[in-house]
């Protein structure tokens, strides 16, 4: 076994309780909201993107239908980590381009940039010590672009990640000021919101689950995000800052 399949087979065993409580999650919304449990686990857990799968993938098709026939949640929670093994390490979504911790979705048509932000550094993503590499990493994302997509004027994020300090200092402080609560409705079947859970190795934090779930007897149908203890927020600011902050220089012409 490669050392890439013995980390992702380790990964499984610590999400398991990740997979368990998002599964209970969507199993609740089935019974309450009448959905079928396909439709809950699409709709509210991020299995498929934990997976690295797309929509229409056999595998995932095929975890949505054994899960369906599966009689507890732990046995959906034990089926996901099996799923989970079989996989490499995913690939970023469609649209989506990389810069270590990272990841830019530009829609040019509507001159936006989306921010993505995702843990792939094992010494810790947000560590005072690797601001550094962070910076260099954002540097080149911002580098990138400036090149392919001139047509960006706007740079928008969401995520629980700006309640926190450290998180924030990552970006120009306009753009972490500019922090709001986000429009409705909010997806869950990303990190933005469900990755609140993880610790930096893969667990769940024991603290957070237990908030969670003491308050699901009040969960709104019409709005579950708002039953998360940690809120997702939005955030926006003129890709020029950007450009400032980094010492990239003034925005090219569209």
């Amino acid at each position: 076994m490669s050392a890439v399949d013995l980390m992702r087979h380790a990964q499984a065993e610590r999400f398991y309780d990740y997979f368990e409580l998002q599964i209970g999650f969507a199993e609740l919304m089935a019974r309450r909201a009448g959905l079928t449990l396909s439709e809950a686990l699409a709709r509210y857990t991020n299995l498929r993107q934990r997976f690295g799968l797309s929509e229409e993938h056999p595998a995932w098709l095929g975890y949505l239908d054994q899960a369906a026939a599966e009689g507890s949640t732990a046995s959906r929670a034990r089926l996901a980590q099996a799923v989970y093994r079989a996989f490499p390490e995913p690939a970023l979504p469609a649209g989506q381009t990389g810069f270590g911790c990272f990841a830019c979705e530009p829609l040019p048509a509507e001159g936006v940039v989306r921010l993505h932000f995702h843990n792939r550094d094992p010494q810790g993503p947000l560590a005072r010590e690797r601001m550094a590499a962070r910076r260099a990493e954002m540097r080149e994302m911002f580098a990138f672009l400036q090149r392919t997509a001139p047509e960006v004027r706007v740079v928008r994020g969401a995520s629980w990640l700006h309640n926190l300090e450290a998180y924030r200092r990552l970006y120009p402080p306009a753009y972490a000021a500019s922090r709001r609560l986000p429009d409705e409705p909010m997806r869950l079947s990303g990190s933005s919101t469900w990755g609140q859970f993880l610790d930096r190795e893969g667990r769940v934090k024991p603290h957070l689950k237990a908030q969670f779930l003491s308050g699901l007897d009040a969960l709104d149908l019409e709005r579950p995000w708002r039953s998360f203890p940690i809120r997702a927020l939005a955030v926006e600011a003129p890709i020029e800052t950007f450009f400032d902050f980094l010492g990239l220089g003034p925005a090219p012409s569209a």
